[in-house]
């Protein structure tokens, strides 16, 4: 990668140098070319878009974090004895341990009846807000706001559960 930015500033410092000795109506040419010389350069010295003020890594706590890892959740939600509803066929599977269940079970515990259910359709089934909304009779709003609830009490139970095992 070294070696291209090298090429990339030597071709930039080549066009700069052009550009001073241009004919007018090359000028618009060339300054574009200096242009997409630079932004490519930004992109390739910051390892993010040009223009961005924030990258990916930098995102609000909110937006990265997650209460459980879906996987986990899956697999809880699969290794469930009942069948919630009647379109779900799955298959019981013991994918994981009975401390994981407890631990699960646990945190899950503070959800009211109703964020239970919308949480482990979004979560357990991976329906979409819109899919959960229409088998639910209410809005998509309504679903999403179900959901941030749901993880605001997930993620203060884990923290609860977090400073009883250090103190």
């Amino acid at each position: 990668m070294e070696e291209l930015i090298q090429q990339y500033d030597h071709a930039l410092a080549d066009m700069v140098r052009r550009q001073k000795n241009v004919c007018e109506k090359d000028k618009l040419l060339v300054s574009g070319m200096v242009s997409d010389l630079e932004y490519a350069l930004e992109w390739m010295k910051t390892g993010r878009q040009p223009g961005n003020r924030r990258g990916i890594e930098r995102r609000a706590a909110y937006q990265r974090e997650r209460p459980f890892d879906p996987v986990l959740m899956q697999r809880y939600f699969r290794s469930g004895k009942e069948d919630v509803y009647e379109w779900d066929d799955h298959q019981e599977e013991n994918l994981i341990t009975a401390r994981d269940r407890k631990r699960i079970d646990d945190v899950l515990s503070v959800l009211t009846k109703r964020e239970l259910e919308v949480y482990l359709m979004s979560r357990g089934h991976c329906l979409s807000f819109g899919q959960i909304a229409n088998q639910l009779c209410v809005s998509k709003g309504t679903v999403q706001k179900m959901i941030e609830r749901a993880e605001a009490k997930i993620t203060k139970k884990k923290k609860e559960q977090m400073l009883h095992l250090c103190g």
